[in-house]
């Protein structure tokens, strides 16, 4: 029998957090919001995932700040999905071996550094897959992401960088 979880995406969305209405004066703080939120809701999508990726200390924290029902679903690095990437949004030491670019895109990026950033976003995962907190790693791609062979190849090239994990598929298209 399967089991509905409710949830948001992003227990700091700003609209939430401006309305004045869920979170209680006292929840000032990320930690104090997860705290509350995860004592409302069983589930959250982890929107900041896809602007830069977590550490494994930070997903490590969200296990200890949430019940051990609570699910989060983590949405993937925008450079996975082929979105264009502020360079500096990638982690220092990759930012550090690439051309100084406003934007990138993942064909921009060599291969022997898509791989360090495919095992640095897998690394931040563990935490909440160990304690069996992850849900699913959410795909959202662009517009420009029409289904077809290649995007399928694509698809299929991301479940094998991170075989262990289910995968979410979000196509942002009218297709």
């Amino acid at each position: 029998m399967g089991r509905i979880r409710v949830g948001t995406c992003s227990w700091t969305d700003p609209t939430l957090i401006s309305s004045g209405r869920f979170y209680p004066t006292s929840a000032r703080s990320a930690e104090a919001r997860l705290q509350y939120y995860s004592s409302q809701f069983d589930l959250v999508e982890v929107d900041s995932s896809y602007y830069s990726m977590p550490s494994e200390r930070t997903s490590y924290l969200w296990t200890q700040r949430t019940a051990n029902s609570f699910t989060f679903d983590v949405k993937a690095f925008r450079l996975f999905t082929q979105h264009p990437t502020p360079l500096n949004s990638l982690p220092k030491d990759v930012r550090q071996e690439l051309q100084q670019k406003v934007n990138l895109y993942y064909r921009d990026i060599p291969a022997e550094l898509t791989d360090e950033l495919w095992g640095m976003f897998e690394r931040s995962l563990l935490p909440l897959d160990t304690v069996g907190k992850l849900g699913v790693v959410l795909f959202q791609f662009p517009p420009w992401f029409y289904p077809g062979s290649q995007q399928l190849d694509y698809i299929l090239m991301c479940k094998d960088r991170l075989p262990q994990y289910r995968l979410a598929i979000e196509f942002r298209n009218n297709v």
